[in-house]
């Protein structure tokens, strides 16, 4: 007896010092069977979605989102091995980019073969979040993670035959064999317009999917974890790489490790002034010594409630206490995840596992579409924005001359849509049998991911052009150009008409339609915007005495706020000085900005004629007039925010 309890002390005795003193402990644990695989089958043998899912830690999620139905009944035949292992980060690590997202992501399952085209974790919500701080604001991270392992339980897969959900059997045989070309038909925009050609094949994968996610957990391990970010710069990101030894974490009591006063004053920047000299004058006192060390800590605790948004903890597994849990100390949670362990590591197998060798191939091509249709991106990312926000990172650029006309994006960007308007001034059109329009358009479409220019070229001296192209960064926002001219008048019916329609899936986010009587003067031209949000805009009633125009672009129709959306025309044919127009005649907030547009002007005999965009984001949009008290057409284009189709005015600057 006496024998068995020395040795049960030098075990507690070891396990004491691997806990409390190494970063890395063992020690093995008794558990109750019967409570411990009820929380096991919680979770084995139910569907896991690899793209919706995230098995890292977040304080916003419960679970984790990528559990979905149960495939196979585990509870009566799960393995468990209950083993206490606890890793503390030795020092701290960094994220760049959402690559690094992923890595993290994929360190936290063990999956069978995927296809690389494939983004684990895209389609969820944190990873989204951290899409965007790290792609598009560029934001930079250090890390420190802790993990706790209790336990580790599996299911046998041979079992599964007599566990097996029917349902889900079902289910895998109303799904249909996919083809090749049914896929190319099959495009992303079709698919969320509930086209024809998506509805009968690929959207019942999708609902499959949806239901019992994209793979199913057989095994997992159980414990804790703790994720620990904090901003920082690029150029301490650098420092970490090569002096990571500088930045270590094995003393450091907190959870919340970037709470500690030295490490978040080497990791902060613009800290000048907040970090206290470490070495101290011989000639000085303890008391002064004492003094300036208490400084430093109420210096320290004012500069982390001013950067406090830059820190952020999230755990999965053990207890939140509260509001106060972040300022605990790492030993104190690590103790608390007996009350509450979760899945931190999942084995995952692919459900085509339960498939007949002809559907294996469908799903390996559903799975990708699932990928494409839902993983975030930066073309995803930019589809699934506010519209008015995609609009104001490009650049609006105007032009008008007596002649030819070219137009080019500044460096870094590239071409998206645009137009040239072209007014013939030529007297042998002024006529009403004249067959050659006076206005016409020239479309500026995008042609490649080297496209930054749009032009056209005449000989003719009575040529009047005005121009307007906007260019974007990234080559795949692509807005699709569509126009008609005088010459594409349809006849049906009787009746007489011209139509733009934008391409399935696409709607309009800016466009017009123009009227111009053969023997009036440009300055008797009409124009009247088409609806935002449509898919179509149409002149009827076309007569013989006029020419016409339409020109527009279309988005698709993923873009959120465009139903909220006009475009408003002003214009004035006596203006003599400078002017400007607005969205709102009370402007409230931002959404009463002018979120595109451009203006252009000319005078009775066109010796001076002007074009110029107007600021994105702006209250005003202004026009200055070439020469003061001369009498000017003026026209202004605003896509603003929905207000009834108010006729609005210029007012004087």
């Amino acid at each position: 007896m006496m024998t068995f309890s020395n040795y049960l002390f030098n075990i507690l005795i070891v396990c004491y010092l691997f806990i409390y003193i190494g970063s890395f402990s063992i020690c093995h644990d008794i558990t109750n069977d019967e409570k411990t695989n009820e929380i096991f089958s919680k979770y084995l043998g139910k569907g896991y979605d690899i793209l919706f899912g995230y098995p890292l830690p977040n304080n916003e999620l419960i679970d984790d989102p990528g559990f979905k139905e149960v495939i196979i009944d585990t509870q009566l035949s799960i393995d468990n091995i209950s083993n206490y292992i606890c890793k503390k980060e030795e020092y701290v690590d960094v994220i760049e980019d959402i690559n690094d997202i992923g890595y993290l992501g994929m360190q936290k399952i063990n999956i069978d073969d995927m296809d690389n085209r494939i983004k684990p974790f895209s389609a969820s919500m944190p990873y989204k979040s951290y899409f965007e701080d790290l792609e598009i604001k560029k934001k930079k991270y250090a890390l420190a993670q802790n993990m706790c392992v209790l336990n580790y339980a599996t299911y046998d897969l041979k079992e599964s035959g007599k566990n097996i959900n029917k349902d889900f059997v079902l289910d895998i045989e109303k799904l249909p064999i996919l083809t090749k070309n049914q896929m190319k038909l099959c495009t992303k925009v079709l698919y969320m317009n509930n086209n024809l050609h998506c509805s009968e094949g690929i959207k019942s994968w999708m609902k499959f999917f949806e239901k019992y996610g994209t793979h199913v957990v057989l095994s997992a391990h159980f414990g804790g974890m703790s994720f620990n970010t904090m901003e920082i710069t690029k150029r301490k990101i650098e420092e970490i790489k090569i002096y990571k030894y500088k930045y270590s974490l094995w003393n450091n009591p907190y959870l919340n490790i970037f709470k500690s006063g030295s490490l978040f004053q080497d990791l902060s920047i613009n800290v000048d002034g907040h970090k206290e000299n470490k070495k101290n004058n011989s000639n000085n006192n303890i008391n002064i010594d004492e003094k300036k060390k208490s400084d430093a800590y109420i210096k320290n605790d004012v500069l982390i409630e001013q950067y406090r948004d830059n820190i952020n903890l999230e755990i999965r597994g053990g207890n939140n206490f509260d509001e106060k849990w972040k300022n605990l100390t790492y030993i104190v949670w690590k103790n608390s995840i007996y009350s509450n362990i979760v899945p931190i590591h999942l084995d995952l197998y692919s459900l085509n596992t339960f498939m007949l060798i002809e559907k294996k191939e469908s799903y390996d091509m559903a799975l990708l579409f699932y990928n494409n249709l839902y993983g975030i991106d930066n073309e995803n990312f930019y589809l699934s924005q506010d519209i008015t926000d995609v609009l104001s990172e490009g650049k609006q650029i105007t032009g008008s001359n007596k002649g030819s006309l070219i137009l080019s994006c500044p460096v870094g960007y590239i071409k998206s849509t645009g137009l040239i308007f072209v007014y013939d001034s030529s007297e042998k059109l002024k006529t009403n049998k004249s067959k050659d329009p006076k206005i016409k358009i020239y479309p500026c479409t995008n042609k490649g991911q080297y496209d930054i220019a749009c032009s056209y070229i005449t000989k003719k001296k009575n040529i009047i052009t005005f121009g307007w192209i906007y260019c974007v960064k990234h080559n795949f926002i692509k807005f699709e150009t569509i126009y008609q001219n005088n010459d594409n008048i349809i006849y049906k019916d009787g009746k007489t008409f011209m139509s733009l329609t934008c391409t399935e899936g696409n709607t309009i986010a800016f466009g017009f339609k123009m009227k111009l009587k053969k023997l009036e003067k440009l300055e008797k031209l009409k124009i009247k915007p088409c609806t935002i949000g449509d898919d179509q805009c149409t002149i009827n009633n076309i007569k013989r005495n006029s020419d016409y125009l339409l020109w527009g672009f279309c988005v698709p129709s993923s873009f959120r706020s465009l139903s909220s959306l006009q475009l408003t025309y002003i214009h004035d044919d006596t203006i003599q000085n400078d002017i400007r127009g607005a969205c709102s005649d009370v402007y409230i907030n931002k959404y009463d900005n002018i979120f595109l547009g451009f203006t252009f002007s000319f005078d009775n005999r066109f010796e001076q004629v002007k074009t110029e965009p107007c600021e994105s984001q702006s209250k005003y949009c202004f026009h200055i007039i070439p020469k003061k008290k001369k009498m000017y057409y003026v026209g202004m284009f605003l896509l603003c925010r929905f207000d009834g189709n108010t006729n609005r005015k210029f007012t004087y600057k």
